[in-house]
């Protein structure tokens, strides 16, 4: 799910992902954690836990943005059930060497086990026995050793932990809404395919009789047809509009499909901040392609004029952009400009209060030969950061700069 959609919306348009044939139900036993690394934390078996351990399997990727929203709130969520018996996972099926600095960048942030499957045989034993292809994406492993619930980590899994602390959760309440949730899935994908409306009609009533039965089919909201309706008009909007960008379309016909995208946004999503996160998010993309390509002096500078033109406010993705022109060994003459540009505002979007950017922000300022500066905002970046492992690095990092004032 690489799309930059509000949470909810996100939450419900998984259902676009997921196949209503399953091979395995709740109340099945979990299968054993097959990994290749575990990246950080201690390693995890989850026959050891049998009797008085509660695990949360998720599965997530680097390169996905819901993933990257999800991982907050997954740390805020070990913190708060660490003393209950409650471990948190994290697995990705990426190379390792691909996932180890982006969790080590993350540091505190990103605060519970991580793991790399091993050849997808984890996911193999949860996402495809379960026919899951969306992530992020969540299991609770109860003290039996069974799956109790899956479903998207924002979309109600610290309320479905809680139940399963309490020993409240009733599983067979959890299978009827699996099977209630496949028909959502079908009513979904029928509306998104142009379905006859007549039975769309049908299906909706149905639903909605299903929504008062199982006590909800939405996370937080009792399911509506005209609503979920409008959801589908809003996703074949922005699916439109990213295929127009993807496919280099005009700046008049790409402004044409983000009428139709903003005619039918909901109220809670905001705009203008979606528009240029996309833009952003497409020349980033245009940025690493072009250095995959052999460092093409001519494509990378088309990319970072929309980089520098995008104004982008997902702190994050700032962060990772401005991160990539000042490190990767591939750029051969560094725009620091822009990624002064772009760190700056990564500071102004999160409030100057995480670590990791602050850190970016400094090693732009000191690239620049703005040297005092950076020392200024890399003693941010360590008083900002409570891991220790991350924090010497920031201060041998703080000590370069110091060193170089000299």
């Amino acid at each position: 799910m690489k799309q930059l959609l509000p949470l909810s919306l996100a939450a419900a348009a998984a259902c676009v992902f997921t196949h209503p044939a399953r091979a395995a139900e709740l109340g099945d036993k979990a299968a054993p954690l097959a990994i290749a690394e575990w990246v950080k934390g201690k390693p995890v078996n989850l026959a050891d836990g049998k009797g008085k351990t509660i695990y949360v399997v998720e599965f997530w990727a680097t390169w996905c943005p819901p993933c990257r929203t999800s991982i907050p709130h997954l740390t805020e969520m070990q913190k708060k059930f660490k003393d209950q018996g409650v471990v948190f996972i994290g697995v990705s099926d990426e190379e390792v060497g691909k996932v180890k600095p982006f969790v080590e960048k993350l540091g505190e942030k990103m605060d519970y086990v991580v793991a790399v499957d091993k050849d997808k045989q984890t996911s193999k034993g949860y996402m495809e026995a379960y026919a899951i292809n969306g992530i992020p994406h969540a299991f609770i492993v109860d003290k039996e050793s069974r799956v109790v619930w899956q479903g998207h980590p924002m979309a109600g899994l610290e309320e479905a932990v809680a139940q399963v602390v309490a020993g409240k959760l009733d599983v067979d309440k959890e299978k009827k809404k699996a099977a209630a949730q496949s028909k959502v899935e079908a009513f979904f994908t029928a509306a998104m395919e142009g379905e006859d409306q007549a039975k769309l009609d049908k299906m909706a009533k149905e639903l909605e009789a299903l929504d008062k039965e199982v006590g909800g089919l939405m996370q937080g909201k009792p399911f509506k047809a005209d609503e979920v309706m409008k959801m589908v008009k809003f996703q074949k909007a922005f699916m439109a509009y990213q295929q127009g960008m993807q496919s280099g379309a005009s700046d008049e016909k790409l402004e044409t499909l983000f009428k139709e995208v903003a005619a039918n946004a909901p109220a809670d999503v905001k705009v203008d901040e979606l528009k240029s996160d996309l833009a952003m998010q497409s020349a980033y993309a245009s940025f690493m392609k072009a250095l995959e390509d052999g460092a093409d002096a001519k494509k990378l500078a088309v990319a970072e004029a929309k980089l520098a033109a995008a104004k982008g406010k997902n702190p994050q993705l700032l962060n990772e952009v401005a991160w990539a022109i000042l490190d990767d060994a591939r750029i051969q003459k560094r725009n620091l400009d822009l990624a002064l540009q772009l760190s700056k505002a990564a500071v102004d979007a999160s409030d100057a209060k995480e670590f990791a950017i602050l850190d970016t922000y400094a090693r732009a300022l000191f690239e620049k030969g703005r040297v005092a500066d950076a020392i200024v905002q890399q003693q941010k970046a360590v008083a900002a950061c409570t891991e220790a492992d991350q924090q010497a690095d920031l201060e041998a990092t703080l000590k370069k700069y110091q060193a170089a004032k000299k």
